[in-house]
């Protein structure tokens, strides 16, 4: 058996990763807590493509190589599984969810919820995510300041609510905003720290936690309690799930319905609001392909809404989210978990090691995006995006365990991004550059504030200043600022 460097897989026999050495005691807990990004990135720099750290009594493994990657989530993907540490940081919100689960049951469970992501019903949720798009921005008004980051999250919930529950949740987007806030911080505190408070003592932190899990889950249980009573199918995720049926009869049970739920409200607005945010920012720095953005759309739609049949005709607009994505990932790292001890690139990694995969880390590589931190839509042009390798763009992670919602987060943020540069000049308050906040997804700590340039409805692009203009080939774009540049 070899790995996917060709190198034989002799797991007793392989060499030990090299990496810091950190505290005598805790490792490298503290740093990697205290500043996430940049110490990953820092051991990938130093380190090379397969290093390790510890944190606590544990080695944690970082694997940046895209062969290794593309091998660890095609042809070792019945190895390399969810780890442990995330099971037990996502079972009493998330339960036994896609997110979560493994194996045979996860293979159960996908069968019974792929048709709820059919191309053709997703399509059908397009017009609604461009109506609530229109109405965010007509309460707006023009040099209004407006946390941009803050709305994408308010649309997005918006969105899946009403896609999965049919259900208005704008009334409730504050609790679930500040729900996620503290999921969000008491979970790493629970990833970061070797030894963490048993879930089950009544410190004020689970206090928190379990609050934040209550307040989610009560929206949720009402929107199920509701459509069971009702039996109905209103033609959105929700009565899939309920009525999903396999050709032998299985269906999900309440438990299920819940975890399925819960997984799709958590997983279905958040990390999709913060890619957006990082796109609209990096539109804000770069005029220049606003414009041509704008202008191809009006040259498909002619002033008119943008609709789910127009996006096949302005690929610009797809290599622009999938630029923004590479640029500033909102899921910034996921892990795995070997389920046998095993070799990646001739070093040794023990069962149940923690390995840690960051897309920010590979996608700022500059072996495999030349000046990596040049934010370049035409990467993903047809000719251009055929020359990066398999496991180097990995966004919606890979092989069998690509995310379900690609499709639905796709076609959401072309429609949303599309619709906005449509209605407002991307801009963001001069010299402001938003810190990157790698918490459970990359967003812009603090949110992004946005003064509010709206264009009329219709109207072609506006005329970018000569200072702004595309660069010409033999010129570098202007490179947006990173948290650790990683080009070699």
């Amino acid at each position: 058996m070899t790995d996917a460097s060709g190198t034989e897989v002799r797991p007793s026999r392989g060499r030990k990763a090299p990496g810091p050495k950190g505290g005598m005691v805790l490792g490298s807990a503290l740093d990697f807590k205290a500043s996430p990004l940049e110490f990953i990135c820092y051991v990938h720099r130093a380190y090379g493509d397969v290093a390790r750290f510890r944190v606590g009594h544990q080695h944690w493994y970082l694997i940046s190589h895209p062969d290794d990657i593309h091998d660890i989530m095609t042809k070792r993907a019945k190895v390399f599984l969810k780890p442990a540490i995330a099971r037990r940081l996502w079972d009493k919100f998330l339960g036994d969810g896609l997110l979560t689960s493994e194996g045979e049951e996860w293979r159960r469970q996908i069968k019974l919820i792929r048709p709820a992501f059919a191309k053709t019903r997703v399509a059908a949720y397009g017009d609604l995510m461009v109506d609530y798009t229109h109405r965010m921005v007509d309460a707006w008004a023009q040099d209004q300041r407006v946390d941009f980051s803050e709305a994408m999250v308010a649309l997005t919930l918006e969105v899946v609510a009403k896609t999965l529950f049919n259900a208005d949740v704008k009334g409730d987007a504050a609790i679930v905003g500040e729900a996620m806030h503290v999921l969000h911080e008491e979970m790493l505190n629970h990833i970061y720290m070797p030894l963490p408070v048993p879930r089950w003592w009544p410190s004020k932190a689970n206090r928190r936690k379990m609050k934040a899990i209550t307040d989610i889950e009560e929206i949720v249980r009402g929107f199920i309690e509701e459509r069971r009573a009702s039996g109905e199918d209103r033609g959105d995720l929700l009565s899939t799930l309920i009525l999903a049926r396999t050709e032998e009869g299985e269906q999900l049970d309440d438990k299920e319905v819940r975890d399925q739920s819960m997984t799709l409200f958590f997983a279905g607005h958040e990390t999709t609001a913060h890619a957006m945010t990082w796109a609209w920012y990096l539109l804000a720095k770069h005029p220049e392909v606003t414009a041509r953005l704008q202008r191809e759309i009006h040259a498909v739609t002619g002033g008119a809404r943008l609709k789910v049949e127009h996006l096949t005709e302005v690929p610009y607009l797809e290599w622009v989210i999938n630029e923004g994505m590479r640029i500033l990932p909102s899921v910034w790292v996921f892990m795995k978990e070997p389920t046998e001890d095993t070799t990646i690139r001739g070093v040794h990694i023990p069962k149940g090691a923690p390995i840690l995969i960051s897309p920010y880390v590979i996608q700022h590589d500059g072996r495999w995006f030349p000046s990596p931190e040049t934010f370049d839509p035409e990467r993903f042009s047809p000719a251009r995006s055929a020359t990066i390798p398999k496991g180097a763009f990995v966004p919606f992670s890979g092989g069998s365990r690509t995310c379900l919602g690609k499709g639905f987060a796709m076609m959401e943020a072309q429609l949303i991004i599309g619709t906005l540069v449509q209605r407002l000049q991307p801009t963001i308050p001069a010299g402001h550059v938003p810190e990157k906040q790698a918490v459970l997804s990359l967003q812009p700590m603090g949110g992004l504030p946005i003064d509010v340039v709206l264009r009329p409805f219709g109207a072609a692009a506006q005329e970018v200043p000569a200072s702004r203009q595309p660069p010409s080939p033999s010129e570098k774009r202007p490179a947006v600022p990173s948290t650790c540049p990683m080009s070699n």
